[in-house]
């Protein structure tokens, strides 16, 4: 099932107009946009706030990738965004981040890519996630269970603050 869902995503990001039609390559390799919302929130993102930008070089320079959707059935009381992991075949572990583009403002979207890229970084750091319950695990040493099956990490939360102040100039 992961495997053909890793499949699937890498499809996906290679055969979308608003990746693979691209002037030029974009400079991310291990975030990649499977939507033209989150092409569009990805430049936006990195135009807008050096710390969205800083996080994204840090990722380059890890065995994660992050697939990023802006698609997704956004209900009352279900989170604005998460983090899932996918698969971790061989030495590249595949987590997608998903934000709800349609209960966000644009300067929530950017904040909380922010927020969730931190959370990528957090995997990254800990080599031994390399599947939902290790993801589990770490959340459970790290953070803390926001509600059932559902975690937040103090670093992560100072990250959308912090994102977020940039964007009105507070910082």
């Amino acid at each position: 099932m992961r495997t053909t869902l890793v499949l699937v995503l890498l499809t996906l990001s290679a055969a979308h107009p608003a990746v693979a039609g691209a002037a030029t390559t974009p400079p991310w390799t291990h975030t990649r946009p499977l939507t033209p919302g989150a092409a569009t929130l990805l430049a936006d993102a990195t135009t807008r706030s050096s710390i969205v930008k800083t996080l994204l070089q840090d990722l380059e320079r890890t065995d994660v990738v992050v697939y990023l959707s802006d698609s997704m059935i956004g209900w009352a009381g279900e989170p604005r965004a998460y983090l899932s992991f996918v698969s971790s075949p061989a030495s590249t572990r595949y987590l997608v981040v998903r934000i709800d583009h349609r209960r966000l403002a644009p300067f929530e979207r950017i904040a909380w890519l922010g927020h969730e890229l931190r959370h990528a970084l957090e995997v990254a750091a800990a080599p031994d996630v390399k599947d939902g319950g290790g993801l589990t695990h770490l959340y459970r040493r790290i953070g803390w269970e926001d509600t059932k099956g559902r975690f937040e990490s103090d670093a992560a939360r100072a990250i959308g603050h912090r994102v977020r102040n940039q964007l009105f100039g507070h910082e």
